[in-house]
């Protein structure tokens, strides 16, 4: 990416050191959206769009077989691009496009910093397997919708803010979804079993998931008292709780697509560097 934005881009490296973050986090967005992403950035003439990075979901087949990083296209081809980065805004618009006979949902979402448009992510969603949605999947695509709407306000990523992407947890380890107020509106099965491994009981639908966190938590010593308010998601950040079972590792992600804060959510999960110590 770095040659690309260089070569044919006038970002400058603050831009682009903004970019990487995107880049690092965005498999997020892939597997909440079920669609592979392409983030394309203005020539420096203005006259094309550079491809520079491309992610593929874990969560849904591929709408993309080629790679298409390094791919270059003149402006005006692909109007939801120019409509993106000309207003700022996430363009829907239009019909979907088809690829060796599957259908592909097309969506423009501007990549902004500092009030500034420096690109714009496609989301190609493969729509030949599409079915009425479970109340997981209705939920992905929410956290999805509130993941684009912050990338476009130029709130996400979150700056200064480095993570270990290999061993963070993953949306599929587990996803909790909570409201301004902190209560539960809905746990996969997989976070819901996470939490059962730390001796919960009951199911995690409408309790509130930082003192329910805290109360679970073992007490070696004094709890941490911030414990309840970081288990809730008020600040973007990765903590680890240690069971009899293993570690469970828990990343919590404000979401702010609009002011007020509107709701939270966090993906959580056994550690991977815990998983024979728990199978023992």
């Amino acid at each position: 990416m770095n040659e690309l934005v260089r070569q044919h881009t006038a970002l400058d490296d603050t831009d682009l050191e903004w970019l990487h973050l995107l880049v690092s986090e965005w498999q997020l967005l892939s597997d909440l959206s079920f669609a592979d992403l392409v983030l394309w950035v203005p020539t420096r003439d203005g006259t094309r769009y550079v491809s520079v990075a491309q992610m593929r979901p874990n969560t849904g087949p591929t709408s993309y077989q080629d790679d298409m990083v390094g791919h270059l296209v003149p402006r005006g081809r692909r109007p939801m691009l120019d409509a993106a980065l000309d207003e700022g805004r996430i363009v829907r618009e239009g019909d979907p496009e088809w690829r060796e006979e599957v259908p592909v949902r097309v969506e423009s979402i501007p990549v902004r910093r500092e009030g500034r448009v420096l690109g714009v992510i496609a989301r190609n969603t493969n729509l030949l397997t599409v079915r009425t949605p479970s109340r997981l999947e209705l939920t992905y695509l929410q956290s999805a919708s509130d993941l684009a709407q912050m990338i476009a306000a130029g709130s996400f990523p979150f700056a200064n803010q480095q993570l270990d992407m290999d061993a963070s947890p993953r949306v599929g380890d587990g996803l909790i979804r909570v409201d301004a107020d902190g209560i539960v509106q809905y746990a996969s099965p997989n976070a819901l079993s996470a939490y059962h491994r730390l001796g919960l009981a009951s199911d995690l639908v409408g309790q509130h998931l930082g003192k329910t966190t805290a109360e679970l938590a073992p007490t070696r010593g004094p709890v941490d008292e911030a414990l309840a308010k970081v288990a809730s998601g008020w600040a973007p950040r990765e903590f680890e709780i240690e069971s009899n079972d293993g570690v469970i590792q828990f990343r919590a992600i404000p979401s702010s697509p609009r002011a007020p804060v509107s709701a939270r959510w966090s993906c959580c999960g056994m550690s991977p560097s815990c998983a024979a110590e728990s199978a023992s």
